[in-house]
């Protein structure tokens, strides 16, 4: 269905102002005109399948890339978990929805869900295109610190073990280490052990293991199956 002038003008003006997702009193500032006319455009170019609604005055672009949309919802955030593994074909799995991390709580909308990290650990995303999405490597560190957001900690070692030769395995320590969990640092040098691998990573990662046993898999029982190095309760 063809737009008016008028719808055309406002998809332009969204469009040069990097509003893929915008709100009432975006288009009604930018157009200078009153909500009640800005109300029946939208409503006009939801008829004519020019816009979708993604939630209640919150509307978005024809077309937008799902990955977009969610950055641009909630911000600061960035695609991670399962949803950047996948986008780097780190795993085989299409997870349910697009997973994002961020500094701040925000309600699940539609298909985004949103984990919230500290702000310490907000870092290690950059932009590709118009996605704003989690480094490989840094992909991997939130994978370990949340994995049920990932598939569980046995998709997660499959992504590191299939994906060595891709990885930089510096930053991939560098950024355990910077994101300051036990947990995370423990995982990954559990799985890295066996590795062929520099091990001076290895020893960094031991300085920052810290005391007391962690589960492997945070998801099931305690088996007491303990990896003294890394302090790692084997229990998969």
């Amino acid at each position: 269905m063809q737009l008016s002038k008028l719808e055309d003008k406002a998809i332009e003006i969204l469009k040069r102002n990097n509003l893929v997702v915008f709100r009432v009193k975006d288009l009604t500032l930018l157009m200078n005109k009153n909500k009640t006319d800005i109300y029946n455009l939208i409503k006009s170019l939801k008829k004519k399948s020019a816009i979708e609604t993604i939630k209640s005055g919150t509307y978005a672009l024809k077309g937008t890339d799902d990955f977009i949309i969610g950055t641009s919802l909630n911000w600061p955030s960035y695609i991670s978990f399962w949803s950047a593994l996948s986008y780097y074909h780190l795993t085989d799995q299409l997870p349910k929805g697009i997973l994002l991390a961020s500094t701040r709580y925000h309600k699940e909308i539609k298909n985004y869900k949103y984990i919230t990290i500290s702000r310490e650990r907000f870092f290690g995303y950059s932009r590709i295109g118009d996605i704003v999405i989690a480094e490989k490597e840094k992909a991997i560190i939130d994978s370990l610190l949340f994995p049920k957001y990932s598939g569980g900690i046995k998709e997660i070692k499959q992504a590191i073990e299939r994906s060595l030769n891709e990885l930089n395995i510096a930053k991939l320590i560098d950024y355990a280490i910077k994101t300051k969990s036990k947990a995370a640092a423990r995982r990954l040098g559990f799985i890295l052990e066996n590795a062929d691998i520099n091990k001076k990573y290895l020893k960094l990662l031991e300085k920052n293991i810290g005391r007391g046993y962690e589960k492997f898999d945070p998801s099931l029982k305690a088996k007491n199956k303990f990896n003294k190095t890394w302090l790692i309760d084997i229990n998969t």
